[in-house]
């Protein structure tokens, strides 16, 4: 039926007024005033309602993925994002990324999409080359990856509450689709858990949380140190936590008489009462309701790689909630033992197995790293113990190993976590301090120096005398080009064995002690 003229001009109006929304929303990067604004324009001048717009303008949920393809990709270019991400719908889940977008920065991305997927917070995550802005609702997750490496809280939280409405219409999209089975849901969400994240703590802490989900308890995961789940091994650490536990369980030691190390070393699940702390007292003060739990060891095939930690009084066997934890503690061992393997060939990749320190490789890509981008300060210490091949001759080489450590542990205790201790030699040790002016480097490298003076190191049960001396340099403070800051070090680590040992000299200084 056509229009009246009056009604032409009318429709007419509307359509100049709905144009000029869509520049005004454009230029606001206002998602959703981009959309109403579209879909207005495309209502007055008669054209067919896409997909996207019919859904947020009728409130028809989206029941496809290529609708929320659509959505997330709109949202991206809105906020000049270089990559978008969207998690746990029925069909498959959805990546959507920039087209130049590099390998590492997705998988970045869709590690912590998932992660807020199963914990249900909002997560930004800045990084040098942009912020990630990630929020959640189980199994449903949504993120972006902003251009600004420095996004501001307030551009944060709007941008998280745009990826929320997101999230809220994937949850709406979900409840029209056939019903899932529970375990599948379960299973699919742990996979997209282990696809994405990148690092051992981080798939223990994305399982602690679903397993928090599913027991609505606090959870928390334990590996056994090296040994430990053996009979007669020793104690773990507490790989990660999940809401509703207590914070100072975090990579806390456990005691290897524990009830969670006794499940780990029995492969046998552990109940403990409020009278038997399941983490075996390693906080005396915890309330006396708080430590009762029960330790489900986790497997990977035959072998016990670990424990699941629910707190409170055991779950009832044959309910949805006791069949969910069991299907998760099933498929959850595998993975974090595929996780470890890798993390454990990372690990000998840059540390030293002698002493458990970084190794000269790692020292020099952290050197690489800062030669490309200079901090404001940064300090360096080149160690080397007094006499040592004198030490190794009358001693024997095992001593001479014991002697390394002894220094190691103390090089270990005197920095902070943002430092890097490397045994970059047989006897030499280098402490990187960025952010670190050269007077506050001084004092660090006499504080070590000092530790190894006057702590007693034993050997077949006597005591021997060790000393070391330091070499510090320090950028821009004694040398105005970074790459010449170890040189500078070595150099003065060789005055300091001239002058007598046991001292620290300083660049362009006198001795210190």
């Amino acid at each position: 039926m056509k229009l009246p003229p009056a009604g032409i001009w009318v429709g007419r109006g509307l359509a100049v007024l709905g144009l000029l929304a869509v520049v005004r929303a454009v230029q606001a990067a206002n998602v959703w005033a981009l959309v109403a604004a579209v879909g207005g324009f495309i209502a007055a001048t008669g054209l067919a309602l896409a997909p996207l717009v019919r859904v947020w303008l009728a409130a028809e949920p989206l029941t496809r993925p290529g609708d929320f393809e659509h959505v997330v990709d709109l949202v991206r270019r809105a906020h000049g994002a270089a990559g978008a991400w969207a998690v746990g719908l029925t069909e498959g889940d959805i990546e959507v990324a920039g087209p130049d977008l590099a390998r590492p920065a997705r998988q970045r991305g869709a590690a912590l999409v998932q992660l807020a997927s199963v914990d249900g917070r909002a997560h930004v995550a800045r990084e040098s080359f942009g912020s990630y802005v990630a929020v959640g609702d189980f199994p449903f997750g949504a993120g972006l990856l902003l251009p600004q490496p420095d996004v501001t809280p307030q551009r944060a939280e709007a941008v998280a509450d745009e990826l929320r409405r997101v999230v809220a219409s994937m949850r709406v999209a979900q409840l029209r689709q056939p019903a899932e089975q529970p375990t599948q849901l379960l299973s699919k969400q742990l996979a997209a858990i282990a696809g994405g994240a990148q690092t051992l703590d981080g798939i223990a802490k994305a399982g602690a949380e679903l397993a928090h989900q599913v027991a609505q308890r606090g959870v928390a995961i334990v590996l056994p140190a090296a040994g430990a789940a053996l009979p007669g091994g020793g104690g773990g650490r507490v790989a990660a936590l999940s809401a509703g536990i207590d914070s100072r369980l975090e990579h806390l030691p456990v005691p290897a008489d524990a009830p969670v190390m006794r499940a780990i070393q029995s492969g046998i699940p552990v109940a403990a009462q409020a009278s038997d702390d399941i983490f075996g007292a390693a906080i005396p003060d915890r309330r006396r309701s708080e430590r009762a739990g029960t330790a489900y060891p986790l497997r990977d095939g035959h072998f016990v790689i670990g424990a699941l930690v629910v707190t409170g009084p055991p779950i009832a066997p044959a309910t949805p909630a006791a069949d969910l934890l069991q299907r998760l503690v099933a498929d959850l061992g595998s993975r974090l033992a595929a996780a470890r393997a890798v993390h454990e060939a990372e690990q000998r990749a840059v540390r030293d197995p002698l002493t458990g320190l970084a190794n000269r490789r790692e020292f020099d890509r952290r050197f690489a790293i800062a030669a490309g981008k200079p901090p404001a300060f940064v300090t360096l210490v080149f160690v080397d113990i007094d006499h040592f091949k004198r030490l190794n001759d009358t001693l024997g080489h095992q001593a001479g190993d014991a002697a390394l450590r002894h220094v190691a542990d103390i090089l270990r205790q005197a920095v902070r976590d943002n430092d890097l201790v490397a045994r970059i030699g047989g006897e030499e040790f280098a402490v990187w301090m960025p952010h670190t002016p050269i007077e506050v480097g001084l004092e660090v490298a006499g504080r070590i120096r000092g530790s190894v003076e006057h702590t007693t190191w034993r050997w077949g049960g006597e005591a021997y005398p060790l000393t070391i001396s330091c070499g510090v340099a320090s950028y821009p403070d004694t040398v105005h080009d970074l790459e010449n800051l170890r040189s500078t070090a070595d150099a003065v680590l060789y005055a300091a064995k001239q002058r007598g040992r046991n001292r620290v000299e300083r660049a362009q200084g006198g001795p210190t002690r």
